[in-house]
C-alpha cells in the first residue's frame, strides 16, 4: 500500500506574515511589558520558530518599528472623516477612536505606559509622538472651524473645549476603569453629551452664566491657576 505524503504546512504572504508579526508584538508588549519583549516571546506569540521571524525582519528593533506602523494603520484608518460641519467631523473621528483602542487595548496600554517608545529606535519614538500630534491637532483643526463658523456655544474657546474632548477620548478609550463591551452604548451617549457642550444647546458654560451679587463676589475663595488643573 502506497504511503501517502505528508501535508505540507500553507505558508503566508510575506505581508500577512509581517502584519501578523507586528500585532503579536504589539500583544507581547502590551501584556508583558518591555522586558519580556523578546524574539522567542513574539515567535510563540505567532506560532513559529523564533528564526523564522527574522526571516521576515533583519533584527528586533525592525520588528518594534512594524508594530509603531501597525499602530498608524489601525489609528488612522479613513482619516480624516468627512463631513461639512466640523462638530460632526469631530463625532467621526471620536466614535471611530474610541472603537478601535477600545477593540484593540493594548494600543491603549501602549501609549498609556509609553513602552512602545522605550523599546523602539529614535524614529519609532518620534513617530509614535506625530502619532499624537495628529490626532490631538485634528480635534483642535475642528473645534477652531467650530468657533470660526459661529457653531460653537458663545463664551466657549478653542482650547478648554479641545481639552474636554481629548479627555473624555481618553477616559473612553484608554482606561481601565471602562471594560470593553461592558456598556456598549457609553461612547455614543457620550458624545452626545460633549456634542451638547460644544454647540451650547444645553446648560449655558460657567462663564455665560449669570454672575453672583456683588457681596458674593468678594468673599469667594480665588480662583485655581492652570497649572492646578490635571
Amino acid at each position: 500500500m502506497a504511503q501517502l505524503p505528508e501535508p505540507t504546512r500553507e505558508r503566508k504572504p510575506t505581508e500577512d506574515r509581517r502584519r501578523e508579526i507586528a500585532d503579536a508584538a504589539l500583544r507581547v508588549i502590551a501584556d508583558q511589558g518591555v522586558g519580556r519583549f523578546t524574539a522567542l516571546a513574539i515567535a510563540r506569540e505567532v506560532g513559529v520558530t523564533d528564526a523564522a521571524l527574522f526571516r521576515h525582519f533583519p533584527t528586533k528593533e525592525a520588528i518594534v518599528l512594524a508594530a509603531i506602523d501597525r499602530v498608524g494603520e489601525l489609528l488612522f484608518e479613513a482619516f480624516p472623516p468627512q463631513d461639512a460641519d466640523p462638530i460632526e467631523r469631530l463625532g467621526r473621528f471620536f466614535r471611530q477612536r474610541v472603537a478601535v483602542i477600545r477593540g484593540r487595548p493594548g494600543i491603549a496600554r501602549l501609549f498609556a505606559s509609553e513602552e512602545l517608545a522605550h523599546a523602539a529606535p529614535a524614529a519609532g519614538a518620534a513617530r509614535l509622538a506625530e502619532f499624537r500630534g495628529r490626532s490631538t491637532g485634528f480635534v483642535r483643526a475642528c473645534i477652531a472651524e467650530a468657533t470660526q463658523r459661529g457653531a460653537l456655544a458663545p463664551g466657549l474657546g478653542v482650547e478648554e473645549a479641545s481639552l474636554v474632548v481629548l479627555g473624555a477620548l481618553l477616559a473612553l478609550a484608554h482606561s481601565r476603569a471602562v471594560p470593553p463591551g461592558d456598556v456598549a452604548d457609553l461612547p455614543e451617549r457620550v458624545w452626545s453629551t460633549l456634542e451638547t457642550f460644544l454647540r451650547g444647546a444645553g446648560p449655558r458654560p460657567r462663564s455665560a452664566a449669570r454672575r453672583p451679587p456683588p457681596l458674593m463676589r468678594r468673599r469667594s475663595t480665588p480662583k485655581s491657576k492652570r497649572g492646578d488643573l490635571p
